[in-house]
Order: C-alpha cells, then sequence, then structure tokens
C-alpha cells in the first residue's frame, strides 16, 4: 500500500488546463493512472485520443464534449467514458474540476498520431 500526498503532486498547466497526476508511476502506481484537473472557463483539452478506455468524472463545473464527431454535455457529478482510440475534446463551459482514470501507460496522441508528451505522466 502506498499513500501519495496531496502536497507533492505537482501542477502543470497548459491553455487554460490545469493538471497534476496523482497516481503515476513516480508515485507508486502500476496498472491504473488518474490525474486531478481544473479547467478554466472556456478553455478545452486539444483533441486526442488514448489509446485505452479513459473514465472521466467532473467534480464542478460544466460543458461539452465531442467524441468522434458526436457531442454530448456534462455537469457535475456526470462521468464521461471513452472509448480507446475516440477522438475526443472537452470543453468547459464553466470553471470545471475532474478526476479521470485509465490503464497505465497509454499512449496519448493527437489526431494526426503525433504522440503527446504530458508532463504529469511522471
Amino acid at each position: 500500500m502506498i499513500v501519495f500526498p496531496q502536497d507533492e503532486n505537482r501542477l502543470h498547466s497548459m491553455q487554460g488546463n490545469h493538471i497534476a497526476g496523482v497516481a503515476t508511476p513516480g508515485s507508486g502506481a502500476r496498472q491504473v493512472e488518474m490525474w486531478r484537473g481544473h479547467m478554466e472557463a472556456g478553455s478545452a483539452t486539444p483533441p486526442h485520443r488514448h489509446s485505452g478506455e479513459e473514465v472521466v468524472l467532473f467534480l464542478t463545473g460544466s460543458g461539452r464534449a465531442t467524441v468522434d464527431g458526436q457531442e454530448v454535455r456534462y455537469a457535475a457529478g456526470d462521468t464521461l467514458i471513452l472509448p480507446a482510440n475516440a477522438v475526443h475534446q472537452i470543453f468547459a463551459e464553466t470553471e470545471s474540476s475532474f478526476v479521470s482514470a485509465m490503464p497505465l501507460g497509454d499512449t496519448v496522441s493527437l489526431p494526426d498520431g503525433t504522440v503527446m508528451d504530458l508532463p504529469w505522466r511522471a
């Protein structure tokens, strides 16, 4: 068993998105990776995909997401389950916070296949 203290989480910011890896290989995770994030109102993630399933639980806020061209809406308390390889993008209409989980070591890439180097995965 490992307890990874919150004050050891490093917050990384990119285009109005603020994300910390809360379960990563660096914190002792071996099978599941988890991130905690905050999106500023009006911000969006870049369109991207994961090689495995991603689950996002929205703790606060509201907005929308596109998943393989289909739009869905989210509000606080909703869970977005993203299939493997589905190109998706999340748009925060209000300040939003979330946690997301996926299999450890999934590849995250842009739609053109460029692998994204995400600093919060360390």
